[in-house]
C-alpha cells in the first residue's frame, strides 16, 4: 500500500490489488498521523485509530464492495465548558464504489434509509483506506459533546411541562 503525503493518514490501495476472492486489510494510524487528524478535525486529541477492511469485486463491472469497521479513541471539547470529553468510536460501514461518469457530469445519488450501504464514486483506480477510516471516525463522533458536569441548556422533553398561564386560567374556569 502506498501513501499520499498530502493526507494525514493515507493508505492507498489500487483496485488491481483486490484478489478475486476478496482482500482483507488492517490499518492503524501512527502517533504523528493521530496528531495531524486531531488538528484537522479540531479535536483535543486522537488517541488511536484503527480500521479493518474487506474488499471484493461487486457484480457490476469496475465496481467494488467494501465492508469494514473503524475504532478509535478521541478527546473532544465540551460545547459549553470546553472541558475534555473522551469518546470511543466503534462503527461499521458498507460501501459500494462505482466509477465516476466524468468531470462535469452529475452522479446519481440514491439514498435508501433502509439500506446501510453508502454509494461512492471514484475517478482514479484506487482508494485511500486511511482517509476512508478517518472520515468514518469523524462521522461517528458526537457533534455536541457534553462533559458530565456541564450545565444543561435544554429541557427534558420526557418530563411534562407545566404552563403557569394555563395553570392560572384553570382556576378561573366556571363549572357548569
Amino acid at each position: 500500500m502506498q501513501t499520499d503525503p498530502t493526507i494525514e493518514f493515507s493508505r492507498i490501495l489500487t483496485f488491481d490489488q483486490i484478489k478475486a476472492s476478496g482482500s482483507s486489510y488492517h490499518i492503524q494510524a501512527k502517533e504523528e498521523e493521530c496528531h495531524l487528524l486531531a488538528k484537522r478535525f479540531n479535536l483535543v486529541a486522537v488517541k488511536y485509530l484503527k480500521a479493518d477492511f474487506f474488499l471484493t469485486h461487486a457484480e457490476e463491472p469496475r465496481c467494488y464492495h467494501i465492508k469494514g469497521e473503524v475504532e478509535g479513541d478521541v478527546v473532544q471539547s465540551c460545547v459549553s465548558t470546553l472541558k475534555d470529553v473522551p469518546a470511543h468510536v466503534h462503527a461499521f460501514f458498507d460501501i459500494v464504489l462505482k466509477p465516476s461518469q466524468g468531470e462535469g457530469k452529475e452522479e446519481e445519488y440514491m439514498i435508501d434509509l433502509e439500506d446501510a450501504t453508502d454509494i461512492e464514486y471514484y475517478t482514479q483506480e484506487n482508494i485511500d483506506l486511511g482517509e476512508t477510516a478517518a472520515q468514518y471516525l469523524y462521522l461517528n463522533l458526537d457533534p455536541f459533546p457534553h462533559a458530565p458536569d456541564a450545565p444543561k441548556f435544554f429541557k427534558d422533553t420526557t418530563e411534562k411541562q407545566v404552563n403557569p398561564l394555563a395553570q392560572a386560567l384553570k382556576g378561573l374556569k366556571k363549572d357548569k
